[in-house]
């Protein structure tokens, strides 16, 4: 057994992990992972050690340094105790590395736990010392006594993470699976726990009934850990847990029903979907590449599109099948996906294919020209997924849908007779499809045209409205009438931001207005000609195209006046849904 007792040193944002194993050979190899699966991005978390020698209990052992994340024990005696002793500095607040504070602490053993190579597959066990007053535990893994939590293997532990502090529990039961909602920061004493628990009560029944018949999930407990602190939504997916960052201001409160929840508390139930979808849409079914993963390089795949693609159309589309949102709303959820795909013209230069692939140097590691050079495998991924199963359902007249090619995934996996490769994945799909699907998904996926939208919208009852030279900020809206839409606005084409003295330039569009003039990220606008920018809406609002127009900025510290005569702004389309058949439509959300 593999032994890490990880004392805490709240005050100095410290980690102090004493690492212990018997020798069964004279040199042992131990790595500190460069990843954390189902985030693609080498994170290099070995970083973070401020020091890292051997107990000095160890004689005649010598330890050194192989790389940026290995390190030798050499001149063991077989049999013989080893410990290390090392010091993590842990102040990356979020869900994919180690955090401590005096108020809270959190961490994945990916970020904490050196591994010792070849012998990923022996148990571990994780002692936790010097735990403030009052302070509580939460985690997936199993609890053998004080503070002691045990894993079947390294594996396991790295799939288990650990949140530390003062800790709220709420608990549920779905199809005889106990859930534990385990809840960290802010928390109003107006919240409404009952309604909370409710509703993802349904999120989770909607799920486990969508793979098995039978209501069988796989996984005999579950743990959700939400903190809620900054203002961004995040999760990360585990086996029979999930680790999410959102808003204080997300949970739901006394004063809302189920006729009034606001977009922030929508917001937080489509992450918590998303993530519990992951238990069986990536932990199950997943590729051969990722089992086992390779914790120290790159994991390739081009499957990225379907695994948080599919599980991004699914996570809003359980919010409407268990009745937490109506159509409507579900509605503007798609419309909201077209636009941010289609108004920007990534989705001309990048298949889902090489997004998933190079998920590693683009999508995590975005930049000012992303919006021109990439696509998300999430947002075109969901939109697939909708093409998709609407198509199936078309073809089958409603006999078959995108449920049927997961649930024969899942019961494949769970037989072990599951083995995706890339090559393969189209060809296993197809098996529960009675049509020729792959014709289209090849296309969806390996070619940057543009989906069948409107085509597909228009089976379920739907109409897609495109109209051009619209603002990117526009999301469009759920339409009554053609006519509803307004007018078209003078859009500059550029991402901006409020400074102090005027607007800095934070992503510039291709083909825009923005462009036209040269301009570059972080270029910091002042005037519109001549007038100094105050509220840049409002002014371009009052130009007339055509005209001569002379912006003047900064770039870095020279100050440039560039004059253009701007005919038509050549900016993106926006796109609009109208509803033109409930029944067809209900019949598509609810089944």
């Amino acid at each position: 057994m593999v032994s890490y007792t990880i004392a805490l040193k709240p005050h100095k944002n410290i980690f102090c992990v004493r690492l212990s194993f018997t020798a069964t050979q004279t040199v042992h190899e131990l790595k500190l992972p460069t990843w954390i699966p189902g985030s693609y991005m080498i994170r290099e978390f070995s970083k973070n050690i401020v020091s890292l020698v051997l107990d000095g209990s160890v004689n005649n052992a010598s330890l050194s340094q192989i790389d940026k994340n290995t390190w030798c024990v050499s001149g063991l005696r077989l049999r013989q105790k080893v410990t290390l002793v090392y010091d993590i500095y842990a102040y990356d607040f979020g869900i994919r590395t180690a955090y401590l504070d005096t108020n809270r602490g959190y961490f994945n053993c990916t970020s904490l736990c050196l591994y010792l190579v070849n012998a990923e597959h022996q148990p571990c066990q994780v002692q936790i010392t010097d735990l403030p007053e009052k302070w509580q535990i939460a985690t997936a893994l199993e609890n053998t006594g004080t503070n002691i939590y045990l894993a079947d293997s390294y594996w396991r532990l790295i799939d288990c993470p650990f949140e530390l502090g003062h800790l709220t529990t709420l608990k549920f039961k779905v199809c005889g699976v106990l859930h534990n909602i385990v809840l960290s920061g802010i928390i109003s004493n107006n919240f409404n726990s009952q309604l909370f628990i409710d509703d993802i009560k349904k999120i989770c029944k909607t799920q486990i009934k969508l793979f098995s018949i039978k209501g069988v999930a796989p996984f005999k407990n579950y743990v959700f850990l939400l903190h809620l602190g900054g203002e961004i939504y995040t999760g990360l997916e585990h086996a029979d847990s999930t680790a999410l960052l959102a808003p204080y201001y997300s949970l739901p409160t006394n004063n809302i029903s189920a006729a009034n929840y606001g977009d922030d508390y929508l917001k937080l139930l489509g992450l918590i979907s998303h993530e519990y979808f992951h238990a069986w849409n990536v932990k199950c079914i997943r590729p051969i590449r990722f089992n086992p993963y390779d914790l120290c390089n790159e994991n390739y795949t081009k499957l990225l599109w379907w695994f948080e693609g599919i599980t991004s159309y699914y996570d809003d589309l359980i919010l409407c099948r268990s009745g937490i949102i109506d159509n409507e709303k579900y509605l503007e959820l798609v419309l909201a996906n077209i636009n941010n795909v289609y108004k920007y013209k990534g989705v001309e230069n990048q298949t889902l294919t090489n997004s998933s692939l190079n998920a590693w140097i683009k999508y995590y590691r975005q930049d000012a020209n992303s919006p021109n050079a990439l696509v998300s495998y999430y947002v075109k991924g969901a939109l697939v997924g909708m093409c998709l199963d609407i198509i199936i359902r078309h073809k089958t007249q409603g006999r078959q849908s995108l449920d049927n090619i997961l649930r024969g995934l899942y019961k494949k996996a769970a037989s072990n007779e599951l083995h995706i490769t890339d090559d393969n994945f189209v060809d296993i799909i197809q098996e529960f499809i009675s049509f020729d699907i792959k014709t289209y998904v090849n296309k969806f996926v390996e070619t940057t045209q543009m989906l069948p939208l409107s085509a597909c919208l228009a089976k379920v009852g739907v109409k897609l409205i495109q109209r051009s030279h619209r603002q990117y900020t526009e999301l469009g809206s759920i339409v009554v009438s053609d006519k509803n839409i307004p007018a078209a606005k003078f859009e500059f084409g550029a991402k901006l931001k409020k400074d102090s003295l005027g607007f800095r330039v934070m992503v510039v569009y291709s083909d825009s207005v923005a462009q036209q003039f040269g301009l570059c990220p972080d270029d910091l606008l002042i005037a519109i000609n001549g007038v100094k920018l105050i509220d840049i809406e409002k002014q371009l609002a009052e130009l007339y195209l055509p005209q001569n127009i002379t912006l003047s900025y900064f770039r870095r510290e020279m100050l440039y006046t560039t004059s253009k005569n701007v005919v038509t702004p050549q900016s993106c389309s926006v796109y609009y849904l109208r509803v033109l058949n409930t029944q067809k439509l209900d019949s598509w959300l609810t089944s």
